[in-house]
């Protein structure tokens, strides 16, 4: 793991005492949906794109894009070729074909982005690469009530976590739902997930039962359980979220005792940092969580609307995000994933969108 220095990351004009800042944001240029810009116009545009923190210290995120839904990519309908092939639900044809209230994130090893919908009850598929929209979860059988947490397995399957029918639902390549995970009265309300691929396991942060489940993504069995509630190290108040980093290691957004615990890959506890306050550094209402390919650990924060970045030991290194609807800027930021290129996936729910940024590591940079 790099040695990391928390107050070079930090912006010079941090506000002490103040945690959300519209300083760290630089307008992007009004002119985005024209033609590029060129010669010193097309310099002056690259230092419009909004990074963080601002010149002349190094720019650590930089904000990429963000997309709502259909409209975003092309003014084609959705695409519904599984639909006819496999049968369509008409319900299904007269839900909208942007976000309403999105939750939760996870990008596929082939790049598709995959965002759960707990007001339209499915889960929305970007296509980045081919510019489309799909939908899985929006038919029988295995038809989404409250999809909140996503995640997608090294094949290609997708898990949906529904927190009002208590189970894990597993769909294929083709949509169609494969097995359901949890027995009757074993999950409460299934929150976040995540994947720990190396070793074939399925990681569900349960927020009622203030537990996280483990079982094996071949065959949905049981494998053990982490935690119980209460605010010792190791125990859970509303556990939300979920990441696991490259090393196999288990991010969990301890909500309600406003911190982070991780574990190793065999469920010891490895480390816990996060205070509940009002001031950089701190947490209030933590919901996604990840981890970049440097090991900075990412919390999104509801409360704060931004995302903020720690090193391992817990100390904060960068914040982002202001309230408001512009380019980083959010409204009841959720669900946060990170792909293998460090690119960051934040749920901005009260904005219904993703919104996309690029850690910048010291080769990009």
């Amino acid at each position: 793991m790099p040695t990391t220095h928390p107050t070079r990351w930090l912006s010079a004009r941090l506000i002490p005492g103040v945690l959300i800042v519209t300083m760290v944001t630089v307008p992007v240029m009004a002119g985005d949906q024209t033609k590029p810009p060129r010669g010193k116009a097309a310099d002056d545009a690259v230092e419009r794109v909004p990074v963080w923190p601002l010149p002349p210290e190094p720019a650590r995120i930089r904000y990429v894009t963000s997309f709502q839904g259909v409209a975003d990519f092309s003014t084609k309908k959705p695409s519904r070729w599984k639909s006819a092939v496999f049968g369509a639900d008409p319900a299904a044809a007269r839900l909208p074909d942007a976000l309403v209230k999105p939750y939760g994130v996870a990008v596929s090893p082939a790049g598709l982005v995959y965002v759960t919908d707990t007001a339209s009850r499915r889960v929305f598929v970007f296509d980045q690469e081919r510019r489309t929209v799909a939908f899985v979860g929006d038919k029988e059988p295995g038809k989404l009530s409250k999809p909140t947490g996503i995640a997608v397995g090294p094949d290609g399957s997708v898990f949906v976590a529904d927190a009002t029918l208590n189970r894990v639902f597993v769909y294929g390549l083709d949509s169609r739902l494969t097995v359901a995970i949890g027995r009757e009265g074993e999950l409460e309300s299934p929150a976040g997930l995540a994947i720990d691929s190396a070793r074939g396991l399925l990681y569900v942060a349960d927020s009622k039962k203030h537990q996280v489940f483990c079982y094996s993504t071949a065959d949905g069995a049981a494998v053990r359980t982490i935690g119980r509630r209460g605010g010792e190290p190791g125990e859970f108040n509303f556990p939300t979220n979920l990441f696991v980093d490259r090393d196999g290691h288990l991010f969990v957004t301890d909500t309600l005792n406003f911190r982070i615990q991780s574990f190793n890959p065999d469920g010891t506890l490895l480390n816990v940092f996060g205070t509940l306050g009002d001031t950089p550094g701190s947490l209030n209402r933590p919901k996604g969580v990840g981890v970049d390919g440097e090991g900075h650990v990412y919390v999104a924060d509801s409360s704060f609307n931004n995302f903020q970045i720690f090193d391992q030991a817990g100390q904060l290194l960068l914040f982002v995000g202001s309230v408001g609807s512009g380019p980083g800027e959010f409204l009841l930021p959720a669900g946060l994933f990170i792909d293998r290129m460090n690119r960051i996936y934040v749920v901005d729910q009260g904005n219904a969108r993703v919104q996309v940024f690029q850690y910048l590591s010291a080769q990009a940079r």
